[in-house]
């Protein structure tokens, strides 16, 4: 093993250890920093469209704010990721989110990404509300059980049944 490579699998554990640290289960964080490797991110064969709504508090710290940027920079450099619309609406004080993704490897590597800065988020005072999630047909038990780990008060998984 060279120095590059060893430094890249360094870092892999490094980013497991912090995922599973945030409660994460141990083969999901494998699985998630998996699709970090050259060759370890697939796309499916449909694309997956999320909605998600979060709350922010009304005793919610400034700092909330800094996370939900971060979140949103590691959405956009999540592989997979064809679109990623992320507000705030102020009136509201709620955080609007439209994602569209390449599959299950796709939102793999967007709780690698995101996870850490969603959980710093969460902290200072912001709550997921809502996610609604159109996916394939065959994915959808896998779109609902990863889904699950966000903690949203409501949640629709429901398959795609205009190809």
């Amino acid at each position: 093993e060279d120095a590059p490579q060893r430094h890249h699998r360094n870092m892999a554990e490094d980013k497991k250890t912090k995922l599973m640290g945030l409660g994460l289960p141990e083969e999901v964080a494998a699985a998630a920093v998996a699709t970090d490797a050259p060759d370890g991110f697939k796309d499916s064969t449909t694309r997956t469209s999320t909605f998600y709504s979060l709350k922010v508090n009304n005793d919610a710290k400034p700092e909330w704010k800094d996370h939900f940027l971060a979140y949103t920079k590691g959405a956009k450099a999540s592989k997979g990721h064809v679109n990623v619309s992320h507000s705030y609406n102020e009136n509201t004080k709620e955080v609007m989110c439209v994602e569209c993704m390449t599959g299950k490897d796709a939102m793999l590597n967007h709780i690698g990404n995101c996870l850490p800065d969603y959980a710093a988020m969460c902290g200072a005072g912001v709550v997921m509300k809502e996610i609604v999630c159109v996916c394939d047909p065959a994915e959808a038990d896998w779109w609902k059980a990863s889904l699950a780990a966000w903690q949203a008060e409501r949640m629709i998984i429901t398959p795609n049944h205009c190809p």
